[in-house]
């Protein structure tokens, strides 16, 4: 029964004690936040910066070039920058300008929630200055030679987005391959073999595919054989549509938007929004 009190009295004083833990820890973020709302303040009144306060995030700004015709941030986009980032006493940590050709993705680059936050305010075409408080920068884990709890200034322009679409377009001119077909899904089609006099594939035929699965900086993500039944859902729509214009023995590029591939939820290593490339091949059709 002793026992049974004192592991009663313990378990009472542990709580007690996190609660106790929890309100010191809140107490000591709100100060921090507190003080550097100050000197962020402070900054804008002594650089005559009009600032506007980003209730949501703690982000302070100022738009110095609009353009209300520009497109909306969004993260099916990737995002052509040029920025720099500094502590708020002047310390340059890194400056990339617009011929740096720097892109941003919201899934595949890394960067503190702070500068996402920060490009969400701006729309294609815009610059600005935001003051980014430590607790959405760096906060306790600083690049080198930059002190912890630094409030950070970037000064971003945002110099273009571009669409899954321009992101294809870009790699076929930079290879330079002619496209033998574009279909309305967004699928380009290129032929890489001799046509051939078999017959073509029809509903309900089971297809033997030879396959390698790249991004289009030509990085494998996936590679083997796959049985695809034509017509049915057994692969992403993508995929199914380019074999479907193949014959047995026949090899082809393929190479198509998120919206006929893995969409908005991406799988796996593959991000949402990522336009794919398939080098293809037809093997066999109902085990011939």
């Amino acid at each position: 029964m002793f026992l049974l009190k004192r592991f009663v009295v313990l378990i009472v004083s542990s709580i007690l004690l996190s609660s106790c833990l929890g309100k010191f820890v809140e107490t000591d973020l709100d100060l921090l936040a507190k003080n550097e709302e100050l000197k962020i303040i402070e900054y804008g009144q002594t650089n005559s910066l009009t600032l506007t306060k980003n209730a949501a995030t703690g982000i302070y700004y100022n738009i110095s070039k609009t353009n209300s015709a520009g497109l909306a941030v969004s993260s099916a986009y990737d995002i052509h920058v040029a920025y720099s980032l500094k502590t708020i006493d002047g310390k340059e940590i890194v400056k990339k300008t617009a011929a740096d050709s720097a892109m941003f993705n919201f899934y595949t680059t890394q960067a503190f929630d702070g500068f996402k936050f920060a490009l969400l305010l701006l729309k294609e075409g815009e610059k600005g200055t935001f003051l980014i408080p430590s607790y959405q920068a760096y906060y306790e884990n600083p690049p080198s030679g930059v002190e912890k709890y630094a409030v950070i200034i970037a000064e971003i322009e945002l110099v273009d987005l571009l669409s899954e679409d321009d992101k294809i377009d870009n790699y076929v001119k930079k290879k330079g391959v002619t496209i033998t077909e574009k279909s309305t899904s967004g699928l380009r089609f290129i032929r890489t073999s001799p046509k051939t006099t078999n017959d073509s594939l029809k509903t309900g035929d089971n297809v033997s595919v030879k396959y390698n699965g790249m991004f289009l900086n030509e990085t494998s993500f996936d590679s083997g054989t796959f049985g695809v039944v034509i017509g049915s859902s057994s692969a992403i729509p993508g995929f199914s549509e380019g074999i479907s214009k193949l014959r047995k023995g026949e090899k082809a590029r393929i190479i198509f938007p998120s919206s006929i591939g893995y969409g908005s939820k991406g799988s796996g290593t593959i991000p949402p929004y990522t336009p794919l490339i398939f080098d293809i091949e037809i093997l066999t059709v109902n085990g011939l």
